[in-house]
């Protein structure tokens, strides 16, 4: 699902008329060790490694082939979505001595990732209803 098309609503008007719900569906995990955290950011600070300036935090602690999480009650607004897999459940993405993901990670709209993380550009979309579906497929850059 791409949503990436214009998105021009303004602060105000994207605020202001209700709340919805976003359905994370995380697909292509490689095994079913470890969690999934889930992040889900109102602007590009901190996008998409850094959740501690998410909007709001999510996980699953059991992975399977299709994987789904909800985020309730979520102002319609402009968004996107981080996940990694986190196998060893420490809570933090284990990266490379090139700064490449060990794990598994993905965003909203499936952007490529060339030469780092892929921006909040990219991988935002519009809440602009009382549910948005988004797929995201984790890559597994490192083998």
């Amino acid at each position: 699902m791409n949503l990436s098309a214009d998105l021009t609503l303004s602060s105000a008007e994207a605020t202001s008329t209700g709340t919805g719900r976003i359905v994370v569906k995380v697909l292509d995990a490689h095994n079913c060790i470890g969690d999934l955290g889930i992040a889900l950011f109102n602007d590009k600070h901190g996008f998409p490694g850094e959740v501690e300036h998410a909007f709001r935090k999510g996980g699953l602690h059991e992975i399977g082939e299709s994987n789904r999480y909800v985020f309730e009650d979520v102002p319609y607004g402009i968004y996107a979505i981080s996940v990694i897999h986190d196998e060893s459940c420490c809570g933090e993405l284990h990266k490379n001595c090139f700064g490449i993901p060990k794990e598994g990670v993905g965003t909203s709209n499936n952007p490529h990732f060339f030469l780092g993380p892929p921006s909040f550009e990219n991988a935002k979309f519009q809440l602009d209803s009382p549910e948005v579906e988004v797929e995201v497929l984790l890559k597994y850059l490192c083998g």
